[in-house]
């Protein structure tokens, strides 16, 4: 039986992503995100980290299914299944091309979704194990962490030896990265078509960040920009130097920030009114942001490398906005405001997210987000309701007050009128309004503690 294995469901049509889950958790399964579109998926899938994917292949949006889990199996290697009710040759042959752990045609039964999964994992769990006793250097924890970051990485120690590079490294140069672990770095690195380093007269040769090339294994050069950063080890050991690889064309276009005029003129006025914002355009892309939003951004644990991809890739970029409610937005072309809660060290923030759709020629294009800190105001509106209530409550009690008072009044008034004429008081008569009329006067004091109760606590606030 499923010992409660994570998994991520992505279907666009809710009702029946709504029973697969259920279905899911009936087996002992657990269900840890569901998302509509290819985009979504695979930010969800970087997020929540599952143990398997169920996989529609027609999703809504720009990217399919096949695509998005192409893309999904390159970042962190997870075990997909497809969903789809289509069965036609050329859908089936796309599949096939990305090596899914499984294809599944609806409708199904339980049974087959389970024996699917059941062994996709254990197929996952074996390739796993076979790619750790091939490459046994693949078990250093170190090792680990760098072949888990989704960017071209490589780490350097402190003499220009390659220390661990992780896949992704290594196929942008067409090696294997047991290939070029433990090579000095001029072996991966060399001067962008070789031309003039920077010298200083001493022999020392200097490569600039944008001067840098990757020597692929079959002998070209391709230019990327290097971003730079450290590790560092336990003891007295000297740091090793990370280093994130980055085409320089995509450098070239993510890393000015420009956009249009009106882009750049929305950043100037939030940064004036000290307002985070960005602006993405209908890619995901990062069309441009203020400083603000830089330093949330970096707050939040994204660097600067990851704001030039597709925000998609990046799994923590969720603090600022959902994939699939950004991509409806393109859609609808509506405007959204909308107030999320958070909680920075115990302390609990209100942000407000102003989202416009920025239109050519009626159509949107990009759309702008703007943030702005509502705590104050929240906590002001909380503030008045809790003031209202308390009020509310202390006008109630007042008015049980006045009518346990005219209850009080009809026993009292009535044994006054008999005594008035002389009229004997028989002692059954006399005991029964000698018992209601304590009775009221013991919730006439209950009600006027509780007044007295909240005349203070207004007071005191």
């Amino acid at each position: 039986m499923p010992q409660g294995s994570k998994i991520l469901i992505v279907e666009d049509e809710m009702l029946i992503s709504m029973e697969i889950k259920q279905k899911l958790r009936a087996m002992g399964y657990e269900v840890v995100g569901q998302a509509i579109t290819g985009e979504s998926a695979i930010q969800k899938a970087g997020e929540t980290k599952p143990d398997l994917i169920l996989m529609d292949i027609r999703l809504k949006g720009e990217m399919d299914g096949i695509a998005a889990a192409k893309r999904i199996m390159e970042l962190y290697d997870l075990p997909i299944i497809f969903l789809t009710a289509h069965s036609d040759k050329a859908t089936l042959e796309r599949a096939i091309a990305v090596s899914p752990s499984g294809y599944l045609l609806k409708p199904f039964k339980e049974r087959e979704l389970m024996t699917n999964i059941e062994m996709s994992l254990h197929k996952h769990r074996i390739k796993q194990k076979v790619r750790e006793e091939v490459h046994p250097e693949a078990l250093s924890e170190l090792g680990k962490k760098i072949e888990a970051i989704p960017l071209p990485v490589v780490l350097l120690s402190g003499t220009g030896t390659i220390r661990e590079i992780n896949q992704v490294a290594a196929t942008l140069a067409g090696f294997q990265r047991q290939e070029l672990l433990g090579r000095p770095v001029y072996a991966f690195f060399g001067l962008l078509g070789g031309g003039d380093a920077v010298q200083d007269g001493s022999g020392v040769e200097m490569i600039l960040p944008d001067q840098v090339s990757l020597k692929r294994k079959d002998g070209s050069m391709v230019p990327v920009t290097l971003t730079g950063g450290f590790v560092f080890h336990e003891g007295n050991q000297p740091p090793s130097y990370l280093i994130l690889i980055e085409s320089a064309e995509s450098a070239a276009t993510a890393s000015s920030h420009i956009g249009p005029e009106m882009i750049r003129h929305l950043m100037a006025v939030t940064t004036a009114l000290r307002l985070p914002a960005f602006v993405i355009d209908k890619s995901l892309m990062l069309a441009g942001y203020n400083p603000l939003f830089a330093e949330l951004a970096r707050k939040a644990g994204i660097s600067q490398y990851m704001l030039n991809r597709p925000l998609y890739e990046t799994p923590k970029f969720s603090f600022f906005g959902d994939m699939q409610d950004l991509q409806e937005l393109f859609r609808s072309g509506d405007v959204e405001r909308r107030i999320r809660k958070y909680t920075f060290d115990e302390t609990v923030k209100f942000i407000e997210f102003t989202r416009i759709p920025l239109k050519k020629e009626g159509i949107p294009t990009h759309i702008a987000t703007i943030m702005a800190d509502v705590t104050a105001e929240r906590h002001a509106v909380f503030e008045a309701e809790r003031i209202k209530k308390e009020y509310s409550e202390l006008y109630s009690t007042l008015e049980k007050i006045r009518e346990l008072s005219a209850e009080i009044r009809t026993p009292i008034q009535d044994m006054l009128l008999k005594m008035s004429e002389g009229k004997p008081l028989e002692s059954g008569y006399a005991r029964e309004m000698t018992d209601q009329v304590s009775d009221l006067m013991s919730r006439f004091d209950t009600a006027w503690i509780r007044y007295a109760e909240l005349k203070d606590q207004i007071t005191k606030k």
